[in-house]
Order: structure tokens, then C-alpha cells, then sequence
């Protein structure tokens, strides 16, 4: 996703997660408020990263990956994990947390040995292999390995948003490469990134407040592999190349661009309202009507 915004006040970017971040302010105030604006985010990604990163052998989602049992978990963890299970049934099993092992086994690991092993665990069920207790525990029948990248950056730029807002800012963009969030005056273009040709966009959307979320098949390759997996095949899926989803929060808008290499859009609209644009491999497009860009 490529961002044009209106003229920007102050913004900051860093890396964390494995990718870039900006954080933009289309406001003047305090300067003591964006110095701290900026260093409780940049320190709010650190620990996110440094929980459920299955990157990170000593975070959270490793610790629990060694034994089944019963694990005191932050809200967030509870939070993305609910979305999961709400979307579980609808995507045919197909987005599933649990996929750890799975994606690590096929080379995608936190070594990034990019060297699939002979055998490949199975990703497991769902539905009977973990169980919500409350708000700040988990129980696991089985060992699991938590992979929350299907939403979890998504979710993260809400959780920006949200701070942002708890501190009375009204006008901001956050921009976690491909994820964003927008709210203010005006409005922002955004590019639409061409899978085939990351120099080019096939459009631009002009998007006055929300999310928008962008999910494709030609940034993380290795092997035979993408890493868009599908747990019931152990194969990276195929036909689509990318997706777009306008929703309301990023945690949704990134959750729904994943659901869409698996299911079909009418499949999600039952239960979400956003729009929607899907590229297939032969580079056809189709988009739900409130879905509108400019070539």
C-alpha cells in the first residue's frame, strides 16, 4: 500500500515486527505530546513483538508452545484470539492460529531457514485443541505454537489508533506497511500495489476514514511456498494473488484480506460489512461495488 497524505504536521517511522512503520499527525501540538506519543509507541511494539513473535524463541507464544496446560495470557492475546475463533467456521477451518509448527516446519521458522523439514506437523483443530477460560487464560490440550499473523498487525494498528485517540488526537494516519488506519479532515490516497510489479498500483482509493488492509502472495516466497499456507493441505494456496479490504478497524480489515484466499467474499458478508478487491492470477479483478479507485 503506498500512502499519499494531506500536508503532514509531524510524523515518525521505525521498524519493528519485521517491518516498516509511520505514524503521521496532521495537527500542531505540544511538542512533549509527540515525543511521547512517539516513544510509548515505538516501546508499545517493542513488547507486542516480544509476546507474540514466533520469531523470538523467549517470547510468549514459544513459551506456551512447550507444554499443553493452562497459561495466564494478556487481554490481547484473548482479543485476537476470539477473532480467530469467530472466523473459524466461516473460512472452512482454513485461518487458524494453531499453525505454528506447520509454517516453521515448511522453512518459514524463526531461524528463517527457508528449508522445509521431511515431515511437516499438522496443524491442529481449533475447536477442541484450545479453550478460552477467561478474559486472561487459555488452556491447551496439545502443544500449539500461536502464529497471530493473519490479524495481528492489523490489530496492532488499532491499538496505536486507539492511544492516539485516548489522548485526543483527531487527525492521524497510521501506516504499518500495508495496514492502515486513517482519521481527520480530507482525505488520503492510497495505492494499491501491483503483485506482479511492486514498482506499479493497479489504483487508487481515496479513503476518508477506516482501515484498509492489503495482504499478497509476492512479498514472502521461499521454496515451493508463499505465506499464505492453508493448515488442511500443508500447501501454499493458489488462484489469488492479492487482496484488499476496506472495513472499519484494521484488526477486521486484516483478518477479512487473509479470509479471502480461502473463502469466497459472500461467504464473510453474512456476518461483516466491508468492501473488497481481489486479484486472481491471471490478473482479473473483482471488488464489491462500494469498493472504488482510479486506474
Amino acid at each position: 500500500m503506498k500512502t499519499s497524505p494531506p500536508t503532514t504536521s509531524r510524523d515518525f517511522r521505525y521498524s519493528s515486527m519485521g517491518t516498516e512503520w509511520k505514524v503521521s499527525f496532521f495537527e500542531t501540538f505540544d511538542e512533549s505530546l509527540f515525543a511521547s506519543a512517539r516513544d510509548d509507541i515505538m516501546h508499545m511494539s517493542e513488547e507486542f513483538d516480544r509476546t507474540y513473535s514466533r520469531f523470538i524463541k523467549s517470547s510468549l507464544v514459544w513459551n506456551i508452545a512447550a507444554n499443553a496446560g493452562t497459561y495466564a495470557v494478556p487481554e490481547d492475546f484473548i482479543r485476537m484470539l476470539r477473532w480467530y475463533v469467530a472466523l473459524y467456521e466461516v473460512c472452512g477451518r482454513k485461518l487458524n492460529p494453531l499453525i505454528g509448527f506447520t509454517i516453521s516446519d515448511m522453512g518459514y521458522d524463526a531461524d528463517y531457514s527457508l528449508v522445509p523439514r521431511e515431515v511437516i506437523r499438522d496443524t491442529p483443530d481449533l475447536s477442541t485443541a484450545v479453550r478460552i477460560i477467561d478474559d486472561s487464560h487459555i488452556e491447551t490440550m496439545v502443544p500449539v505454537l500461536f502464529d497471530f499473523g493473519a490479524l495481528g498487525k492489523g490489530f496492532f494498528v488499532d491499538r496505536i489508533a486507539s492511544y492516539l485517540r485516548e489522548r485526543s488526537v483527531s487527525h492521524f494516519l497510521v501506516d504499518g506497511s500495508g495496514d492502515i488506519y486513517y482519521v481527520g479532515q480530507g482525505a488520503i490516497s492510497a495505492g494499491l500495489e501491483d503483485p506482479r510489479d511492486a514498482s506499479k498500483v493497479i489504483g487508487v482509493v481515496a479513503m476518508r476514514e477506516g482501515a484498509m488492509c492489503a495482504s499478497g502472495v509476492n512479498r514472502r516466497k521461499w521454496n515451493t511456498y508463499h505465506h499464505v499456507i492453508d493448515p488442511q493441505t500443508k500447501e501454499s494456496t493458489q488462484g489469488i494473488l492479492a487482496t484488499w479490504v476496506l472495513a472499519p478497524n484494521a484488526t477486521m480489515a486484516d483478518a477479512l484480506a487473509s479470509c479471502l484466499f480461502f473463502v469466497a467474499p459472500d461467504a464473510l458478508a453474512t456476518a461483516y460489512s466491508f468492501e473488497y478487491c481481489v486479484m486472481n492470477d491471471e490478473g482479473l479483478i473483482k471488488k464489491s461495488e462500494g469498493f472504488r479507485f482510479e486506474e
